[in-house]
């Protein structure tokens, strides 16, 4: 049966010599995978269409049988101008594509996160500055998506942040915690948006430190998540 839908590319492998399967979220069946073959006389559009956040449309021919499907056309959806000629964008997007593997490894679909997430794509790829903390206000508002949105509705000055339960609070937590001086810059980064984010002014140290909380409080809610390869290459950009 052909189906068609759009999605983007999380990443693609190379499957035997000519042949490669090629990762997606899509907004009718989540995340998928199809296999497609090589061709040379496209390779050009190929290497532009498979790039982590590219968004397609695509046709498959999805038989409940087989154990991987085949992909048989993508078109671009919505041209990226800048992710894919960005070194620094590409890099994040090769990270933020990995990390989203992880999150997704099932086909449950989502439209409302497809929405948010191709939002966030194109607001990204439209960015021709400030977009530094963008991976920041990304991980923290997909949390929304997750169901571990932190509660900001008990923070006031000198409280702690319980990770585990997504709360501040008076009392120190017994593990898993944000100190009174983190758990202040981490409310701050939750009022970040896409419009607002550049006016946060942080360090390439100071946005290591909060990237790494933050995964640290993915792994705490996804017990799957695990370490992320890219996590070294990204820290190395957007001072």
């Amino acid at each position: 049966m052909l189906v068609t839908t759009e999605g983007f590319v999380l990443h693609q492998i190379q499957y035997g010599d000519k042949e490669y399967i090629v990762h997606f979220y899509t907004k009718d069946f989540g995340k998928v995978s199809y296999l497609t073959k090589g061709n040379s006389r496209r390779s050009a559009m190929r290497t532009v269409l498979m790039q982590p956040f590219s968004i397609v449309e695509l046709v498959a021919d999805n038989q409940p049988s087989r154990r991987l499907n085949f992909l048989k056309e993508t078109k671009c959806a919505a041209p990226l101008v800048s992710i894919p000629y960005h070194p620094a964008k590409s890099v994040m997007a090769m990270f933020l594509c990995e990390l989203l593997s992880r999150i997704f490894s099932e086909p449950h679909p989502d439209k409302n996160l497809y929405q948010f997430l191709r939002h966030s794509i194109l607001t990204f790829d439209a960015m021709t500055d400030g977009s530094a903390n963008f991976h920041l206000t990304f991980l923290i508002q997909l949390t929304r998506f997750l169901g571990f949105y932190p509660n900001l509705s008990h923070f006031h000055a000198n409280v702690y942040f319980d990770m585990k339960n997504s709360v501040f609070t008076d009392t120190v937590p017994l593990s898993d915690f944000l100190t009174v001086e983190e758990s202040e810059k981490f409310a701050q980064l939750m009022r970040m948006d896409y419009t607002t984010m550049r006016m946060f002014k942080l360090s390439r140290t100071q946005r290591i430190e909060i990237l790494e909380q933050i995964l640290r409080y993915y792994r705490l809610h996804l017990p799957e998540f695990g370490e992320l390869k890219s996590l070294s290459v990204v820290s190395e950009v957007f001072d």
